[in-house]
Formats: structure tokens, C-alpha cells, sequence
């Protein structure tokens, strides 16, 4: 199966100039499974419900167009008083099936004081893979991403907006949670643009296998990048490294919670 990440050239602020980059890039995508697109790639802008549903009706009709599934990256709207980050995913129909939310907002450039905390964070499956979303800083959590794939999923989708001094911890964290649980990772990010304190933001995007490897890498030019994801290699890595199927006895392990010393 083909999986695609948009790579766009990202203004901070202006909501409208970024919505033509995006469409423009998903203009000219054919013959993929699932397409992904980064974090914010809005820009640093609040959403009303509104505004959002007519978002989604516009990339619906470009999924449709393309025939691919459409990963909506992450949005910040307003629902029921207070800011949530959430990205939604859209069928080849142009139909929105879920939304996955942003679990743990970033405490480091000060996320918590407007974005509640998420609280759905759903399996998908198409009729090419069962996947997950990690919307950035999300995959910090190792556990949450087990939790994901002990539900099956075979790739998972990590939508974000990461500084360039950032993207070697980036890749590290990409290539351990794939690794760690048999998986492919997928991560998409913004390019030509700004971190909330100011530090660039330069591309990057990037595919791991399930064996820790980077398949793909962009550079920091806008862009689609295409990777063709053989999901039989998932299978092939567990009979080596059945690190998930050993995860399941974890619980029963005992210990003292505070090993002390003798005198």
C-alpha cells in the first residue's frame, strides 16, 4: 500500500494563504492509500466549529477526487466552551468516519493554558491497513502508542509541527516506538515556517519500518512524499521481536516498589 505526507510550506497566521497551499498539494495526489497532513498546518489559528466543518467538507471533496483516505493532521476549534486539538479522518467518499484528539497538549510552549486535554483515540481501518494517530508531542508516551497497538494497528500516523534543532530526538523517538511495537511510523511536518517561540521549522517528514529503519526522509522543501509500505515486513519483524506479545505478561511481574539498602 502507498501512503503519502504532505509537506507544506506553512504561514504562522494566515489561515486562507495556508488552506490554498494544502489543497494545491492535495491537487495532484493519485494513486495512494492514505494521505497525512501535519499539525497546525492551518497556522497558529482557533477554529470555530463552523469554520472546521467547512474545512472538512472542502478536503472531503479532494479525498474524493483522489480516492485516497484523507488524515486531516491536527486543527485547534472550539467545542463546548474551550479548545481542543483534534484531527479528523475523511474516506475516499468525502465522508468524515472519526476524529482522534491531541491527548497531552504541550506543557514545554505553553499548550495546557488554552487546549484541554484529549480524550478519544480510536483505531481506524480501511481496506489496506488498521492504523493510529498520535497527534505530536503524544508520541512522547510510549504507553499510549502500545495501547494503540494492542489494538491491532499496523501504521501509525504522528501529524506535527517540530523545530529543526528537534528533528534528531524526532527521528530517535520514531524509530523506538516503531520498533518497540512491530509498526510502521509515519510522521508529517510543516516546513518553511515557525515554532511558537520562533525556532524554524524545516521539514523532515519521515517513514520508519517496524524494524527501527528509516524508509524516507524529506528535506525541507515543500512538498508530497510517497512511500510504499509492505505491511507483510510487520509479521517478518515479530517472529524475530515479539516485544508486543511479551508486553501482555508485564503485569504479573513482581518487585518491591523500593529496594533498600542494608546497613
Amino acid at each position: 500500500m502507498k501512503v503519502a505526507l504532505v509537506q507544506p510550506a506553512r504561514d504562522r497566521l494566515d489561515k486562507e494563504k495556508n488552506l490554498q497551499t494544502v489543497t494545491r498539494l492535495l491537487e495532484g495526489i493519485h494513486d495512494v492509500d492514505i494521505v497525512c497532513l501535519p499539525e497546525n498546518w492551518a497556522g497558529v489559528v482557533t477554529l470555530s466549529e463552523s469554520e472546521l466543518v467547512d474545512i472538512l467538507e472542502l478536503l472531503g471533496r479532494y479525498a474524493q477526487r483522489g480516492w485516497y483516505t484523507l488524515l486531516t493532521g491536527s486543527l485547534i476549534v472550539i467545542l463546548r466552551d474551550s479548545a481542543i486539538a483534534r484531527g479528523h479522518v475523511i474516506s475516499p467518499e468525502g465522508v468524515v468516519v472519526g476524529y482522534t484528539e491531541k491527548i497531552f497538549p504541550s506543557h514545554a510552549v505553553g499548550e495546557r493554558a488554552f487546549l484541554r486535554p484529549g480524550e478519544h483515540l480510536p483505531v481506524f481501518a480501511t481496506e489496506q491497513a488498521h492504523f493510529g494517530i498520535a497527534i505530536c508531542v503524544d508520541l512522547f508516551y510510549p504507553e499510549l502508542i502500545r495501547s494503540l497497538a494492542q489494538r491491532d494497528i499496523q501504521i501509525l500516523f504522528n501529524p506535527s509541527n517540530i523545530p529543526e534543532n528537534r528533528i534528531g530526538l524526532w527521528r530517535s523517538l520514531l524509530c523506538a516506538r516503531a520498533a518497540e511495537n512491530t509498526i510502521f511510523v509515519a510522521f508529517a511536518n510543516n516546513t518553511k515556517s515557525f515554532y511558537p517561540d520562533d525556532r524554524p521549522v524545516s521539514g523532515h517528514s519521515m517513514v520508519v519500518s517496524p524494524r527501527g529503519d528509516v524508509l524516507c526522509e524529506a528535506d525541507d522543501a515543500e512538498g508530497v512524499y510517497t512511500v510504499e509500505l509492505n505491511l507483510a515486513q510487520i509479521a517478518e519483524a515479530r517472529k524475530r521481536w515479539p516485544y508486543l506479545a511479551d508486553s501482555a505478561s508485564i503485569e504479573k511481574i513482581e518487585g518491591d516498589r523500593v529496594i533498600r539498602k542494608t546497613p
